[in-house]
């Protein structure tokens, strides 16, 4: 398994907007969970690709909600979709409908995959809804420290 140190210190930081109850993290040989009482995320690696499972506050489990070539992109992925979901002024703004009005990020090759697609930049991919991949598609080049930043501008 892939360092998760960093993973694992941006779920703790925004898993209280995410979820009801304390935030915890697991570690087992085929996969990580993060998990509040309201809200889960699985993640292991299939072989191809790390698969990130959630898991809604009522239970309903929704496998391969995303689907990530690299460790890193992994990490982007995540923690660009944590902050957003605890952040809504991120999510309505500058991290999430100001980069969908924009479409597509140019240079990044878009497909349709199953019900998803797959959108890859720099020889990294990643299959996400449709919302999410245009959205992300602006991200997936940035360093995840660049990604970090973002998520945290306007906090004291």
């Amino acid at each position: 398994m892939a360092d998760i140190s960093r993973l694992e210190n941006n779920w703790y930081r925004w898993a209280p907007g995410l979820g009801g109850g304390d935030a915890a993290v697991s570690v087992n040989d085929s996969e990580t969970v993060f998990s509040t009482d309201d809200y889960k995320v699985h993640l292991h690696n299939n072989g191809s690709y790390w698969v990130v499972d959630t898991v809604n506050d009522r239970g309903q489990r929704r496998d391969g909600a995303a689907k990530l070539s690299s460790f890193v992109l992994t990490e982007k992925y995540l923690i660009w979709k944590w902050a957003t979901g605890a952040r809504s002024s991120l999510a309505s703004g500058a991290l999430g409908a100001d980069l969908a009005k924009l479409g597509y990020a140019p240079g990044v090759e878009v497909s349709q995959a199953d019900k998803a697609y797959r959108i890859c930049a720099d020889n990294e991919c990643a299959i996400l809804s449709v919302v999410d991949a245009t959205i992300f598609s602006h991200l997936m080049t940035k360093s995840v420290e660049e990604i970090e930043q973002l998520t945290l501008s306007g906090l004291k």
